[in-house]
């Protein structure tokens, strides 16, 4: 009977022979059974190394693509956050000229600076107003600042503007201190100069020269610039007086025109 069940020892020694070497506690077979795990955990690890590495692999891969997707969504917040900065600014610009307008009481066209001369950068600029928007040459240019030059050529829709530091700009001036008279023009070098000053004149490092109502195109009292230099000539006849334009013209973007 026992003999006509071999597939059934043969299962259970199976079953049993593993509970057996587990739980036998001799010594010698305790050494053997640690070298024995010791041999499965090595293989094991073998075995694992390539998995994991393919793991690790695979999770690169997806850490790199997630790594250029955060990269090109910050280039192009970082991008967006720049044009709202610029609308942000400009809008400030904007807001500072209405207000100048309006508390000034004049009547003026708001232009944006559309083109530089290329050949002398600080020598004259183009807006984008013309003809249509009742601009004709002559007329002031100016912004909060204060003097900016005249229009000297217009089209329909741009007009060029030549800047106060143009020697082809003149304006009569007064300097607000003293009250002297006299006229303030360009010169080559982008700075101003007064000319037809008095005899012995009251003059002052820093001093305001303003626009004098003598003036035909530019209403009194607009800043032009302040007195930075005084040379007296050698006769003592005679006096050059060099004036610092107090606008920036370099950084020029929106202009009044005044009508």
């Amino acid at each position: 009977m026992f003999f006509r069940f071999p597939k059934q020892i043969i299962y259970f020694l199976f079953l049993l022979v593993p509970f057996w070497l587990i739980f036998f506690n001799s010594t010698s077979w305790h050494g053997l059974k640690m070298k024995a795990m010791g041999v499965m955990t090595a293989s094991v690890a073998t075995v694992r190394w390539p998995l994991n590495e393919a793991v690790r692999l695979l999770s690169y891969r997806r850490i790199w693509q997630e790594n250029q997707r955060l990269k090109r969504e910050s280039g192009s917040l970082k991008s967006r956050i720049v044009q709202l900065e610029e609308i942000v600014r400009e809008t400030n610009r904007f807001g500072r000229l209405y207000q100048f307008r309006d508390s000034k009481s004049f009547d003026a066209v708001m232009a944006a600076v559309i083109a530089r001369d290329p050949a002398n950068w600080n020598s004259s600029i183009m807006i984008n107003r013309g003809k249509r928007d009742g601009l004709r040459p002559g007329m002031a240019v100016i912004n909060v600042d204060g003097v900016v030059g005249k229009v000297a050529e217009v089209s329909d829709r741009a007009a060029k503007v030549v800047l106060i530091g143009d020697p082809g700009f003149s304006v009569a001036a007064i300097n607000r201190r003293s009250r002297e008279s006299a006229l303030v023009s360009g010169t080559l070098s982008g700075s101003c100069r007064m000319l037809y000053l008095p005899e012995n004149p009251d003059l002052e490092l820093e001093d305001e020269v303003i626009t004098s109502a003598l003036s035909s195109d530019f209403p009194p009292g607009l800043l032009i610039g302040h007195v930075v230099r005084i040379t007296e000539f050698a006769s003592g006849a005679r006096r050059q007086v060099d004036i610092h334009p107090a606008v920036d013209v370099s950084t020029l973007e929106e202009v009044l025109v005044l009508k």
